[in-house]
Formats: structure tokens, C-alpha cells, sequence
């Protein structure tokens, strides 16, 4: 059984589980625009709540992804509760972000991947349409805002 928080975020109520309040708190002191940052995660977590009465961890550390913060904390806590996805990193990319997505998704480095598909490309053109074919298909990374 986990301890839960009342607490004023951005003006608003929540309910929050006393680790996620723990790891929230951190990141806001380590902020300089601590209110402006704030309201942003009150807003994505009211966003994510829905009708669930308390906020855990796994929807703090997405509410943080999805403003910036910490993309390998945001992979651990997802592939942790089963939300692992693959997509682009364009923020990493040398061409497409291709590689680094699926270096991501498969938990290797993106050089063995950018390797592999040198290897496909010189082996014939499988490598080149692959690669293309991944690029149209695999979608970006959704947008990061800065805080």
C-alpha cells in the first residue's frame, strides 16, 4: 500500500502517491520558471487522469516526457508498465532518427543499427528501401515542448 498526498499544483487539487510526489518535487526545485512549469505539468496530468482519483508515478514521469524531461526515466517507466512504442527520434538522428528509434525500441546502441543497414546497402539496395520504407512508416517521436 502506497501513501497518498494531497497537494496545490498550478492552483489545482490532486491526489498523488507519495514517490511520484517525491520525483515531482525534485524536478520543479532543479527549475528555474518553476510556475510556469507548474501549471504545464497540472494541466498534462489533468489531461492523463481522467477519472482516476490519484496520480502515480508512471503519470508524472509521462506528464515530464512530454514537456522535455528525462526520455531514458520516461523508457523505464514504460517498458516497465508495458508501453513500449517505437518511433523516430528526430532529436538524435543522423538521416531519419530510424535507427535510433529502433536502437531504442530494441534496446541497442543505434550504431549497431546504422551499421546493419550499411551492410544491407552494400549487400544490395535492401538496405536503402528498407530504410525508406521504416521512414514512412515508423511515426516521430511526439514534439517535446521546453520548459
Amino acid at each position: 500500500m502506497k501513501k497518498v498526498i494531497s497537494i496545490h499544483l498550478g492552483s489545482k487539487m490532486f491526489q498523488i502517491e507519495e514517490d511520484a510526489y517525491a520525483y515531482l518535487n525534485n524536478v520543479l526545485n532543479a527549475q528555474w520558471k518553476k510556475q510556469e512549469l507548474e501549471a504545464q505539468v497540472a494541466d498534462r496530468l489533468e489531461q492523463k487522469l481522467g477519472s482516476k482519483p490519484i496520480v502515480t508515478y508512471p503519470d508524472v514521469v509521462d506528464a515530464l516526457y512530454q514537456l522535455g524531461f528525462s526520455a531514458s526515466e520516461y523508457q523505464a517507466v514504460t517498458s516497465a508498465i508495458g508501453g513500449k512504442r517505437l518511433y523516430r527520434q528526430p532529436k538524435e538522428k543522423m538521416i531519419a532518427g530510424v535507427c535510433t528509434g529502433l536502437g531504442d525500441y530494441l534496446e541497442i546502441d543505434p550504431v549497431i543499427m546504422r551499421i546493419l543497414f550499411v551492410i544491407a546497402g552494400f549487400l544490395g539496395s535492401l538496405g536503402l528501401w528498407l530504410y525508406i520504407i521504416l521512414w514512412i512508416i515508423i511515426p516521430k517521436a511526439p514534439k517535446m515542448l521546453t520548459a
